[in-house]
């Protein structure tokens, strides 16, 4: 009987000391944001999402330097892989363009730590600082997906953005409500 109690007060008191970790972590998880909010605030809401009439301007290829005060931002689909299959860009809850298969598409943002969305047939978010006066350069990484394209946004180098960028035709769109 004393060996069943002793067990007892020992599970509880194990119990207890579990429960304030899982308490305290519980804490810390209530100041990150969820997946779905850092979703909401890179992609905006669903409302908000813009569809695009786009096409390829073969006879431009603007690539211009970073102005000193922003960053520049390329966004580029390499591949002739889901060509027709249009993937969209927001960052911060802003709609800035979409490109397909072996096009980019660019803008500039002011210097600080931004939330990048990129759309196919799922969302993928970044996050990502930004600093005046450099060129990043973004990729949605594109697959098949079950309707369409699914893609998940990663950060080139300089050296494979630049390459994949020469590459490349402008992508050039008009929103559409």
């Amino acid at each position: 009987m004393i060996l069943l109690l002793r067990r007892v007060v020992a599970t509880v008191g194990l119990l207890s000391l579990f429960s304030l970790f899982v308490l305290a972590d519980d804490q810390e998880n209530l100041d990150q944001p969820t997946a779905k909010q850092l979703q909401m605030k890179a992609c905006g809401s669903k409302e908000d999402e813009l569809d695009y009439e786009t096409r390829t301007d073969k006879s431009d290829h603007p690539t211009p330097p970073a102005p000193t005060d922003k960053a520049l931002v390329y966004v580029l689909r390499p591949s002739m892989f889901g060509n027709r299959v249009q993937s969209k860009l927001a960052v911060d809850g802003e709609w800035k363009g979409v490109n397909r298969g072996n096009n980019y598409f660019y803008f500039t943002l002011e210097p600080a730590e931004h939330l990048f969305c990129s759309v196919a047939e799922n969302h993928s978010v970044l996050k990502l600082k930004v600093e005046a006066g450099q060129t990043y350069y973004l990729q949605p990484h594109v697959r098949m997906g079950i309707a369409k394209a699914r893609n998940e946004l990663g950060v080139l180098s300089d050296e494979e953005g630049k390459a994949k960028l020469a590459h490349a035709r402008l992508s050039v769109w008009e929103a559409r409500r």
